[in-house]
């Protein structure tokens, strides 16, 4: 299981490369690289010579190991246009498709869960429902 953070920022060990951080995290898949935008110069900077965009993107592609079977994303393209934003979960729901990942996407903008979610669950729904419904 993996988590992508809503701020990459503090996902990251600040004092490493990004080549260390994927090292770290055993892969360095070139594909999802490519599919997500990341520039290989990238791979030899530290996380505060990035974007936040960028960062966020890195810490996208770390989350695609091998061996990942389910992923949380937490607000992951908040930080994104909404072009961007449909870029990157278009490449997301390919990716989770082609290697059969499970994802669940924690957001406040319900039509983008409505867009990219099998089932939603809306928490403020559930205000005023008693414990045992639960």
């Amino acid at each position: 299981m993996q988590l992508i953070w809503q701020h990459p920022e503090q996902a990251i060990n600040p004092k490493w490369k990004l080549s260390k951080i994927f090292e770290e995290a055993k892969e360095l898949d070139k594909e999802i690289l490519s599919i997500l935008g990341i520039k290989e110069e990238w791979l030899n900077r530290r996380a505060h010579e990035l974007s936040g965009g960028e960062l966020q993107r890195f810490c996208i592609a770390r989350a695609f190991h091998p061996d990942t079977r389910y992923i949380i994303a937490d607000e992951i393209t908040s930080m994104f246009d909404a072009i961007t934003q449909a870029q990157i979960w278009h490449a997301l729901i390919r990716l989770v498709k082609e290697r059969n990942i499970g994802v669940l996407a924690i957001s406040h903008h319900i039509s983008l869960l409505e867009r990219i979610s099998d089932r939603i669950i809306d928490f403020n729904q559930l205000k005023g429902a008693s414990e045992k419904s639960f």
